[in-house]
């Protein structure tokens, strides 16, 4: 009978730093009259929501799949080649043979399930199956304690010049910028971790979140990164997970983070190297 209770946990944490001005739009005027506001909280300080990150670490994981030979729908099968529930228009066409396998048994609809889910969704979720991934909001460790703003024009594209009376601002927080990340991950495969692994990796050498990246913003990179975990399958281990006190009692840190996913990519990659062979 399979087991749908916590049997795994791993959490990854680092801290993400800025290395340009980034901003996070809160889609309204900011606190200095900006036409382009920041997300702030009533204390002023900048907001690094668990969505945006969630976000960014979807499309990073999406970006390597193909390197892992794994599927990603990039959530439109006629563009991906990849057929996958989270596609709306997919999902409504397969929803009829969906509903069927709930009458055959529960594998039966496991079994539909991963036939019809890419790698990506089966990660972070879709709308026949929860995700194994959760992202926290970042918190804040560092910051100039101050908000810019800079000044923004409209391009004309033919004449490549300044569109009269199209001036505008927008805020931005200055670089330098620290956060706490977070990210707690439930009863992973070897194929999750991998590609959670490449992408932890990828965020280390450094990438952009937020808006106007293409503009240079939101440039960052993760700095002591750390991993912990729990196999509830062991009894000595389970039993400090249920009675600690302390939150940062309950996961034990597991082996250095970089050998422990590095070995995960390498046993993917022989995979899919074994598979395109046969």
């Amino acid at each position: 009978m399979t087991n749908f209770g916590l049997q795994q946990k791993n959490r990854i944490t680092a801290s993400l730093v800025f290395d340009t001005a980034w901003r996070i739009g809160s889609g309204k005027e900011g606190e200095t009259m900006g036409d382009l506001g920041v997300m702030i909280d009533p204390k002023g300080q900048p907001i690094l929501p668990g969505s945006s990150l969630k976000g960014k670490l979807r499309s990073t994981c999406e970006t390597l799949s193909h390197a892992l030979g794994l599927r990603a729908c990039m959530l439109n099968h006629e563009v991906s080649g990849v057929k996958c529930t989270s596609d709306v228009n997919y999902y409504h066409k397969v929803r009829e043979a969906y509903q069927k396998t709930l009458k055959k048994g529960l594998q039966a609809r496991l079994q539909w399930i991963d036939d019809n889910t890419c790698d990506v969704c089966k990660l972070f979720g879709s709308p026949v199956q929860a995700g194994r991934l959760w992202v926290s909001d970042g918190k804040l460790k560092d910051w100039a304690s101050v908000v810019q703003v800079r000044d923004g024009v409209v391009i004309d594209r033919d004449s490549q010049t300044a569109v009269n009376r199209l001036k505008y601002d927008y805020e931005v927080i200055p670089p330098g910028s620290q956060f706490e990340l977070c990210i707690d991950l439930e009863n992973p495969t070897d194929r999750d971790i991998a590609l959670l692994g490449a992408a932890v990796f990828e965020w280390r050498a450094g990438s952009s979140i937020g808006g106007f990246t293409s503009r240079g913003l939101g440039r960052f990179h993760l700095e002591e990164i750390k991993l912990t975990g729990v196999d509830l399958q062991d009894p000595e281990e389970r039993m400090k997970f249920l009675t600690a006190t302390e939150a940062k009692d309950r996961l034990s840190c597991l082996d250095d983070w970089e050998d422990y996913f590095t070995e995960r990519i390498k046993q993917q990659l022989k995979s899919t190297t074994e598979i395109e062979e046969s």
